[in-house]
C-alpha cells in the first residue's frame, strides 16, 4: 500500500463510539461534560432535532439508542453526542497521525466523564470518491468482476454492498458509480465512483477506555487495507500515489 495519495478520494471521515451508560440519563450530561474537555477546539455547542424527542421514547425504541441529541462544532469538525453513542466527522482530512490524535483525546474526554461503563463498538468510516467523467466505465476502477447475464450491469442506478469478516472486525462496502457528492469549501459538487468502507470493531476488550490506541491502529490498518484491495492497480496510479 503507498503511504497516501497525492489525489485523495477521501472526501469525508467518521469515527463512532458506541457504549453502556453508567446511568440512563447520562445522555442529558453528557453534552456539558464533554464540551468542558474540548471546547477548545469544538467552542459551538448546538442541540439536534433529537434532543426534542422525550427520554422515555428514546429509551424505549431501540433505533433510537444511537441517535445524536447535540453537535459540539469546531474549524476541524463536528463531535456528535447521544444517549450512548459520541462521534467524530471531519471533511477535510488531516492524515492518520493526526486524526488519531484527535481520536485519542475524544476517547480520553469520554473516560474522564466517568459516564461510559463499557464501550460495546467502535468504528471507521471513509466516504471515498474517485471522480470520473459520465463517459468513464467506473465499475472497472475495482478490482472485481461484476456481471449481470453474463454482461456488466448498467451503472445507472447500480449499488453494490457487501459485509467482509477479518478476524475481529467486520468491513462494510458500499460501492455507487456515478455519485456526486457537494463540495463545502468549493461550493459545488463532484461526480464519480463512491467507494464507502466502514469498519467496525465488535466488543473490544474493556481496556479499549483507558487505553485505545492499539485497537486504533489495529481497526484502522483493516480499513485501509480493504480499500486498496478494492483498486485495480492503474487506478492506484490514477490517484497519483506516494509509496
Amino acid at each position: 500500500m503507498p503511504k497516501r495519495l497525492s489525489l485523495s478520494p477521501l472526501r469525508e471521515t467518521f469515527f463512532e463510539v458506541q457504549f453502556e451508560p453508567v446511568i440512563p440519563t447520562a445522555g442529558d450530561i453528557l453534552p456539558g461534560l464533554l464540551y468542558s474537555h474540548m471546547k477548545t477546539e469544538y467552542p459551538e455547542v448546538m442541540p439536534l432535532p433529537m434532543a426534542n424527542v422525550p427520554r422515555n421514547v428514546r429509551q424505549q425504541n431501540p433505533g433510537l439508542h444511537y441517535q445524536a441529541s447535540h453537535r459540539l462544532h469546531g474549524v476541524t469538525g463536528s463531535i456528535l453526542v447521544g444517549d450512548r453513542v459520541i462521534s467524530l466527522t471531519t471533511l477535510e482530512y488531516p492524515g492518520w497521525k493526526l486524526f488519531k490524535t484527535r481520536l485519542l483525546s475524544l476517547v480520553q474526554a469520554l473516560r474522564e466523564t466517568g459516564q461510559a461503563k463499557m464501550v460495546t463498538r467502535f468504528s471507521f468510516k471513509y466516504i471515498n470518491l474517485i471522480e470520473a467523467s459520465a463517459e468513464e466505465a467506473q465499475l472497472s476502477f475495482l478490482n472485481m468482476k461484476i456481471e449481470s447475464v453474463g454482461a456488466p450491469p448498467s451503472e445507472q442506478g447500480f449499488l453494490m454492498r457487501t459485509e467482509i469478516a477479518q478476524d475481529k472486525h467486520t468491513t462494510i462496502v458500499q460501492i455507487a458509480p456515478r455519485s456526486e457528492i457537494k463540495v463545502p469549501s468549493a461550493n459545488s459538487a463532484i461526480s464519480g465512483l463512491l467507494v464507502d468502507v466502514d469498519t467496525i470493531r465488535f466488543d473490544p476488550s474493556p481496556e479499549f477506555i483507558s487505553n485505545p490506541d492499539l485497537l486504533l491502529e489495529e481497526a484502522h490498518s483493516v480499513t485501509k487495507k480493504v480499500f486498496f484491495s478494492l483498486l485495480t492497480p492503474s487506478t492506484v496510479e490514477r490517484l497519483k500515489p506516494v509509496w
